[in-house]
């Protein structure tokens, strides 16, 4: 857990990532392997940019398979601050490590991701990605007009890699299906693509968002 991952200098930001993708530590000249149970997460104010903050760069935020933008609180929540005492905060175990990474598993053997699906990841991520006249890197326009003006940089392979996992892990947590559908997909793609799409200046003169973006993808790309 890392909290403010943009103040720490960017070796540290490194190493860190070091951790998250290649699951290992390194000490001086010792390599340390992370436990099999194990994962990274990080904060981030994106209030605090300038002097003093290291922002990530695009391939750091790649590495991270989410990113979630935390809001104010609702009201009703907030209020309850007032006179919350953290002091008394206790946290119940849900469940023992090694039933997680037997879950881990059972998740990637026994919940089906039709090829169907499959192909609708790829192609909603294939069409994240602005049409380059000079490189011609894609052959094909993107089917949202929000893209072909705004974006300038779309999601990586990676989101690809990520989106299959995270959507058989969805459907049986959230579903409690053992199969992946279309709304599974939808659901997480602001999670999945909001911190892989890379807006263009003019974006913000134009009011326009990453999620405006990610919703015009999904009305635009056709669903199997």
């Amino acid at each position: 857990l890392l909290d403010e991952i943009n103040r720490i200098p960017l070796k540290s930001q490194s190493a860190f990532l070091e951790g998250l993708q290649e699951r290992t530590v390194t000490i001086g000249k010792e390599v340390h392997k992370l436990p099999v149970f194990s994962f990274a997460i990080a904060t981030m104010n994106p209030i605090e940019i300038g002097q003093g903050t290291f922002p990530l760069s695009e391939a750091a935020t790649d590495r991270f398979a989410v990113i979630m933008n935390i809001k104010y609180l609702p009201p009703n929540e907030e209020q309850r601050l007032v006179q919350f005492d953290f002091k008394k905060v206790k946290l119940d175990k849900i469940m023992p490590k090694e039933n997680i990474i037997r879950l881990r598993s059972s998740i990637a053997e026994n919940v089906s991701l039709n090829p169907k699906l499959d192909k609708y990841i790829r192609r909603i991520v294939v069409a994240s990605r602005p049409y380059n006249k000079e490189t011609h890197e894609n052959k094909f326009e993107s089917p949202s007009g929000l893209v072909n003006r705004f974006v300038d940089l779309g999601a990586s392979p990676r989101a690809t890699i990520c989106w299959g996992h995270l959507a058989k892990t969805w459907a049986l947590l959230s579903g409690k299906r053992s199969f992946v559908l279309p709304e599974d997909i939808q659901n997480l793609a602001p999670y999945v693509l909001g911190h892989r799409i890379w807006l263009k200046p003019e974006a913000s003169s134009e009011n326009v968002s990453i999620d405006d973006v990610v919703s015009d993808l999904l009305q635009k790309v056709a669903v199997p």
